[in-house]
């Protein structure tokens, strides 16, 4: 069975493809990028932050919503300043708060 891209506003500030955030899926991608960059397994980070190997998986899906917690303890984890999550996905919410997909 194939599943079709649904694109749909929500109520919030953010755009869902098949009901997950375009922000979160940014994000997780960053979180991927940068574990496998540090040569992390998803069971090292997932250590470090007191999580599932799973958990890991879903968040770099962007299955799971990224909280503040997270991403408040994510960039110690991963050696990074705060604004390497946040800067690349300031681009992508428009005046009014609408996230471009």
């Amino acid at each position: 069975m194939r599943i079709r891209n649904v694109v749909r506003p929500t109520a919030g500030a953010c755009v869902e493809i098949n009901g997950r955030s375009t922000v979160d899926i940014r994000l997780g991608e960053l979180m991927k990028q940068r574990r496998k960059h540090l040569g992390l397994t998803k069971s090292g980070l997932a250590a470090q932050l007191a999580l599932t190997k799973d958990d890991i998986r879903k968040y770099e899906r962007g299955e799971i919503p990224f909280r503040a917690d997270m991403l408040a303890v994510l960039p110690i984890a991963l050696r990074v300043r705060v604004p390497f999550f946040i800067d690349p996905i300031s681009g992508m919410v428009r005046k009014g708060g609408v996230v471009r997909p």
